[in-house]
């Protein structure tokens, strides 16, 4: 833990009790704006969370959960043929002095208790008068935080601010000290290591309130989160080392696992889960409980339908309990591929999860149009994520490659390979014999995602590498490398013209010129020569002399003892 950063309390102005004209008519008062600036808080040693004007609210202020406190701004209003206003300050003492009424004692009592008490003593001066009293503006308190935060200590904030807020704050490091491993490691573990559900409050009345901030973010229930008051000393335990959990899953919205706290019921557990989803069957939930000493393990069937129509199910949880709501499987998710390029309509296609023939959909697109480049076109067969070839994913790969004991050169192509697999992987179909020539056996199904590219012609052949002009050369049907050559310009000094490869359009396979003829939309890439410094030359020589001289020993031995 880091030592907390101390702050003295704020010190309260004690009032002047008979200062009568400054709780007089709205026109002898100070204006809110006034009070205000005077609650500013100023610049100290301590933590604040920020000035009371613009302290965020998560709802309006709940009379019955704020208390009342030294400090707190209210505006007293009658309302009758001769309106009174005041805006008045809770003294240090905790009382609230009233011209013409007197002192009425607030300690303790909450903002709706407040409300009728004062209400009930300035109507007595105000017959047949309407009387309001309003929170204007809230009052710095100061509390104290020990437990699994990073910050122990105290810390000044307003009156309007709860529980989590103050937990917040003590996990939130000064800039200067927030470093990597802060945010990769000690804020993770902290978060995972502190209760959720067990948080204590100990007020200055000796009374203790237990957080629950699952329970609050489920019924936003004040009790759960309080406001804090001045003097509250919060205490955050460490989560039970023992599966103290339970959770739901499945058919549910939200799949989620919690701290047990004893009460908790199957009806608070699938509103955690935010309720069944459509495809649910809540009359055939299962709800799996581990023994004490985790041999064994029960599964029991609950009916949950009851709790659809707001009723409860009778069933005590334990901790460690599992709630698993089956549900249909859902076949149509993502049934949906893209087909783009030369046809009427390129765009996202459905498509059934098993039976969808790759003809199928061009027709559903309009059919392919005339400059359609059969050759070159491809089906991509992609995974929904978008991450799939994460750096991990390809180190796993490299890993697994090692594992095998392939020599480093086949380790190599392997993992490149592996790499363009895990990016998409093409699906081996010959789109010309399939549209042209009518060929059934390359009209192949498809799968959720597909990519189909259907290029269209280009007309040209691109030419790169070692060449005078690289850049697309017109394609002519019928000519060989040579003529291509020839038109960039001839290949530079420095080319390796004998490795040259074609690069077919669509399958991007690197083939031999003589192999292959050339088509509209390949590409021809002319390597540069490898030049080495003499170093290396002489090196091999060595290295080949050394191994005749070795040689020639060897035979020099096998003769001697001839």
């Amino acid at each position: 833990m880091i030592a907390g950063r101390r702050i003295a309390c704020s010190t309260v102005v004690a009032m002047l009790v008979g200062a009568a004209p400054l709780f007089a008519q709205l026109e002898s008062s100070p204006t809110l704006q006034d009070l205000l600036r005077m609650q500013s808080p100023q610049k100290s040693s301590g933590k604040l969370l920020g000035e009371v004007p613009s302290t965020p609210l998560d709802a309006p202020v709940d009379p019955s959960a704020y208390m009342v406190g030294p400090g707190d701004i209210l505006a007293l209003n009658v309302w009758s043929s001769a309106p009174v206003e005041q805006q008045l300050t809770v003294t240090p003492e905790g009382y609230l002095l009233i011209t013409n009424v007197g002192a009425l004692d607030l300690k303790g009592q909450s903002l709706k208790e407040a409300r009728e008490i004062v209400c009930a003593a300035v109507g007595k001066k105000y017959l047949s008068s309407t009387v309001t009293l309003t929170l204007l503006a809230p009052r710095k308190v100061s509390v104290q935080i020990t437990g699994q935060v990073i910050d122990e200590g105290m810390f000044e904030l307003s009156s309007l601010q709860r529980a989590d807020h103050l937990i917040e704050q003590a996990n939130t490091l000064p800039s200067m000290q927030l470093t990597k491993k802060f945010y990769d490691t000690d804020q993770r573990i902290m978060h995972g290591a502190a209760s959720q559900r067990h948080v204590v409050v100990h007020h200055q009345d000796g009374t203790d309130q237990r957080v629950d901030f699952v329970r609050f973010a489920l019924t936003g229930d004040s009790r759960w989160n309080p406001y804090l008051r001045e003097g509250d000393k919060v205490f955050v335990p460490a989560r039970s080392g023992a599966d103290n959990s339970i959770g739901v899953y499945g058919g549910i919205n939200r799949e989620i696992s919690v701290e047990f706290v004893e009460g908790d019921s199957l009806k608070d557990l699938v509103a955690l889960g935010l309720g069944f989803r459509p495809r649910a069957h809540p009359e055939g939930a299962v709800l799996a409980r581990l023994s004490l000493d985790g041999r064994t393990m029960d599964t029991i069937r609950i009916d949950l339908r009851p709790l659809a129509g707001g009723k409860a199910v009778s069933f005590a949880l334990r901790p460690g309990d599992r709630l698993v709501v089956p549900e249909d499987r859902e076949l149509r998710l993502g049934s949906v591929v893209r087909i783009g390029g030369a046809v009427v309509s390129p765009g996202m296609y459905p498509i059934t999860s098993t039976s969808t023939k790759l003809s199928e959909v061009v027709r559903a697109a309009g059919g392919i149009t005339p400059e359609a480049n059969l050759r070159a076109s491809s089906l991509l067969r992609v995974h929904e994520t978008k991450d799939i070839a994460a750096a991990s994913e390809i180190e796993r790969e490299r890993l697994l490659s090692l594992r095998a004991g392939e020599l480093l050169e086949d380790s190599s192509y392997y993992l490149a390979e592996a790499a363009l697999k895990l990016n998409g992987e093409l699906v081996s179909t010959d789109f010309k014999r399939l549209f042209a020539d009518g060929d059934s056996t390359q009209d192949v199904t498809l799968r959720p995602y597909d990519n189909i590219d259907i290029p269209s012609y280009t007309h040209t052949v691109f030419v790169f590498g070692q060449v005078a002009l690289p850049g697309h050369i017109q394609y002519k049907s019928g000519e060989g490398l040579g003529y291509y050559l020839d038109l960039a310009g001839g290949v530079t000094d420095l080319a390796r013209r004998g490795d040259t490869k074609i690069i077919k359009a669509g399958s991007h396979s690197w083939l031999e010129p003589s192999k292959t003829e050339i088509e509209d939309g390949d590409l021809i890439f002319v390597p540069k020569e490898i030049t080495r410094p003499f170093g290396y030359y002489l090196s091999t020589i060595a290295q080949f002399a050394t191994v005749i001289a070795s040689l020639a020993t060897v035979i020099l031995v096998v003769k001697t003892i001839k």
